[in-house]
């Protein structure tokens, strides 16, 4: 299997408008036609939202900005497998791919990521990746922040 990223385009994003997570999971993350939208109109964060492909089908979305250059740092905001494409592996080596974007992409030293006050369950999913939870919240949306080093 080949896990890659694709930039969203014309041609794709109808395919990541289809996506969705399962019902339980819809309060935890805002739906991909909410994030395009936010992605073309708000420009304070330089969104860039991701396809995420096993092979030749896109699976799932990521979304990624508001990359700070002065203190060397990012926001991976979004990050979602179609319900349908769940507990087959992917997310783990999707989120992989997004993090080996980000650091050779951007020369960051922190990633942050937000998680849903309630999203108990991705908490040990992103501590896999060395992400730590900062004890801080985002001021917006209450959401708790994660932070995960660089390492080069």
């Amino acid at each position: 299997m080949r896990y890659h990223l694709e930039p969203v385009t014309q041609k794709n994003w109808h395919k990541i408008i289809q996506l969705s997570v399962a019902p339980e999971q819809e309060e935890l993350i805002e739906d991909n036609a909410e994030s395009l939208l936010e992605a073309a109109y708000d420009s304070s964060y330089d969104w860039t939202p991701i396809a995420l492909c096993v092979d030749s089908q896109i699976v799932g979305f990521a979304m990624i900005g508001a990359e700070d250059k002065q203190n060397r740092t990012i926001l991976f905001d979004r990050f979602m497998i179609d319900h349908n494409q769940q507990k087959k592996g992917y997310g783990h080596a999707l989120f992989q791919a997004v993090l080996t974007y980000l650091e050779d992409r951007f020369k960051v030293n922190h990633i942050y990521i937000h998680v849903h006050q309630k999203n108990e369950q991705a908490i040990p999913f992103y501590e896999s990746f060395n992400f730590e939870l900062t004890g801080q919240k985002d001021p917006k949306t209450g959401k708790k922040l994660m932070w995960r080093e660089v390492q080069r």
